[in-house]
């Protein structure tokens, strides 16, 4: 795990969500793992941005965090990182990362 992600569980959650994805990329190990650690960070924070009294139960809200989720995939990862992502990628992403997160606010 990452240094940059010591400590942080949900951090390092949301990275093993992304670095099986970003392995697939042609692009070097040192940019993947830099470019991973900084969407794990920044999937927590747009999470907790949004979080509320049982937002698991409002959709409106996890809706609200999807779509921050999914602006932060075409503007930072895809077209400022360049990177070749799709966005079936990035919607299978967000249903992994939006699963492990329910997964971890619940226990």
């Amino acid at each position: 795990m990452p240094a940059a992600l010591e400590g942080n569980e949900d951090a390092m959650a949301y990275y093993g969500v992304l670095k099986p994805l970003f392995e697939q990329l042609k692009i070097s190990q040192r940019k993947r793992d830099a470019i991973a650690v900084d969407t794990a960070l920044a999937l927590q924070e747009i999470i907790e941005g949004q979080w509320k009294v049982q937002f698991w139960d409002d959709d409106d809200a996890k809706k609200q965090a999807i779509n921050s989720i999914d602006d932060y995939f075409i503007d930072e990862v895809r077209n400022k990182n360049g990177l070749n992502i799709t966005f079936e990628q990035i919607d299978e992403i967000i249903s992994r990362v939006m699963k492990v997160a329910e997964s971890r606010s619940r226990k």
